[in-house]
């Protein structure tokens, strides 16, 4: 009897990819402003809140354009009038059924606008770009190695993360603050969230952040005045399975729910403690000084663990029976950090007593993979609030390109990577000249460098089940062989002087003639006279 095959197996949950596209499309708005301008000063968009649905054969896109405009009107005054539009589109990707998973990477990669004749309404055209991949988490198991002195194995090294759980979650967080001065209404509050961290604990995923919010105000002298305030969360997400020593990626975004100035009722026929709330302007209005809002954060969470495990692609052997499936996944080649320093100097349009405030954002953020690296590239794009010399407030934009090199030993040009760029902490400053501005904003890039493969690996392998030995009593010369290793019914025949034809013939219950198994028992007919 030849050996009995011992097989390993490895349970593996992996992304498995069904398909990617990319797509871009304009979105046109219109956009009636207060005053008549006389041109328009600039007009900045960024895509928020930006989501994708599964649907058959495709996934469904969506968000919001938020955008500032800034023009001059006839006073020659540079006002401000925002904007949210939203934009949805669908991408086609055969094979997307309702139930897998997306991802979805929006960027706005061209604005224009025209100004009407009359100087009322602004015309723009945004272009947005859409990369969207679909996947399925599988849950297969591998066989990882196969032992027996006659079969040959194939084997190859493959590099994944298995997917251990993933949830997402959100959370309303309440704050107050008190501004600086009583304000009329609220013009704005913008929220981004930074310094994101995750740490991975047993069953169980904690987050930690700020919530960097910006918040515009109409003062009681009718001026635009802004105050930023910045807000620690922590949420905590059940992961089973989660363990210390695993990657986890998170993906957190907010938006604001809710704001308004806490005051006296502006009508008597409200009492103290009615509750108002309604999203109209209204609610915004009336002196006061404390300002609460309502923000929902939402966390994307995914833990995996990363395998380098050799997986059989093949065996092969006397009586062996292989099942083999397809596992279209991304192999992880390499990933890397790193964080830079960007400095920068800007001259303001006119002398300033002090800078008040300094917004920043990292916009059309790409990664090129060379060999053996990552080169990180995108723009610094930032807001410049500050007092000029008689005391109003003023803004200044500034739009400073970046570069960072990452090593990543492995990479090679044409393999895909992810990239994941945040600014870590607030915008460092020094005022020099009462117009000079000197700058250093701290970007911190992740680059995770894949490529796709397509394997035929092997999920069951098993020997095949020899038929029963023929009875004795059905050979009527009371004659049989027992068939040893590496022999076959022509080499039996010619062993004891016999045709195949008359070997045959004395075993019809052989169903597979051209196939027989060591131990298996064959009748030797009696030789013919004259035979041989």
């Amino acid at each position: 009897m030849a050996p009995h095959l011992t097989v390993r197996r490895r349970l593996l949950r992996v992304q498995r990819v069904i398909g990617e596209a990319t797509e871009t499309k304009t979105v046109q708005a219109t956009i009636t402003l207060p005053v008549q301008a006389i041109k328009v000063f600039e007009v900045q968009a960024t895509l928020k809140n930006t989501r994708c649905e599964i649907r058959r054969d495709g996934v469904y896109v969506q968000g919001i354009i938020h955008k500032q405009i800034y023009f001059v009107d006839q006073g020659d005054l540079v006002r401000h009038v925002p904007e949210d539009v939203p934009f949805h589109f669908f991408i086609d990707v055969e094979g997307a059924d309702p139930g897998m998973s997306c991802q979805a990477h929006t960027k706005i990669v061209n604005v224009d606008w025209t100004l009407s004749a009359h100087g009322k309404e602004v015309v723009q055209d945004v272009a947005i770009q859409a990369f969207v991949k679909v996947t399925e988490v599988e849950q297969m198991e591998v066989v990882t190695d196969v032992t027996n002195t006659d079969i040959t194995v194939t084997r190859e090294l493959l590099r994944v993360e298995s997917v251990v759980g993933e949830d997402t979650v959100r959370e309303t967080i309440e704050s107050t603050v008190r501004l600086p001065m009583k304000a009329l209404k609220i013009f704005e509050v913008k929220a981004e969230v930074r310094n994101v961290t995750a740490t991975v604990k047993e069953d169980l995923v904690t987050i930690k952040g700020v919530i960097h919010k910006q918040i515009f105000f109409v003062d009681e002298g009718n001026l635009v005045r802004h105050f930023p305030e910045n807000v620690p969360f922590s949420i905590s997400v059940d992961i089973p399975g989660a363990e210390p020593d695993m990657d986890v990626y998170v993906d957190v975004n907010v938006m604001v729910d809710d704001f308004r100035l806490k005051h006296r009722p502006i009508h008597d026929h409200f009492p103290p403690d009615h509750d108002h709330h309604h999203h109209d302007h209204d609610d915004h209005r009336g002196h006061g000084q404390e300002l609460s809002q309502s923000l929902i954060v939402e966390a994307f969470v995914k833990v995996v663990e990363p395998l380098q495990i050799q997986v059989v692609t093949n065996v092969t052997g006397p009586n062996i029976i292989v099942e083999r499936r397809l596992l279209k996944v991304d192999q992880v080649v390499t990933e890397a950090t790193e964080r830079e320093a960007i400095e920068s100097e800007v001259t303001l349009p006119m002398q300033a007593m002090k800078i008040f405030s300094i917004m920043a954002e990292l916009r059309n953020v790409s990664a090129t993979v060379r060999k053996d690296s990552v080169i990180v590239r995108g723009t610094i794009h930032k807001q410049i609030f500050f007092v000029d010399m008689g005391n109003l407030l003023r803004h200044h934009s500034e739009d400073v390109p970046f570069r960072i090199v990452l090593d990543t030993p492995g990479a090679e040009e044409g393999m895909d990577v992810h990239v994941r760029t945040n600014i870590i902490g607030d915008v460092d400053w020094t005022l020099r000249h009462d117009n000079l501005v000197k700058q250093a904003v701290v970007v911190e890039a992740f680059v995770k460098v894949t490529e796709p493969v397509q394997l035929n690996v092997v999920v069951d392998v098993r020997e095949a089940a020899a038929p029963p030995p023929t009875p004795i009593a059905e050979c009527p010369t009371m004659r049989f062989h027992v068939v040893q290793p590496g022999e076959s019914l022509w080499s039996i025949a010619q062993r004891y002087g016999v045709t195949l034809e008359a070997l045959l013939a004395a075993n019809p219950a052989l169903r597979q003639p051209e196939l027989v198994y060591p131990g298996q028992k064959v009748c030797i007919p009696p030789k013919v006279i004259g035979q041989g």
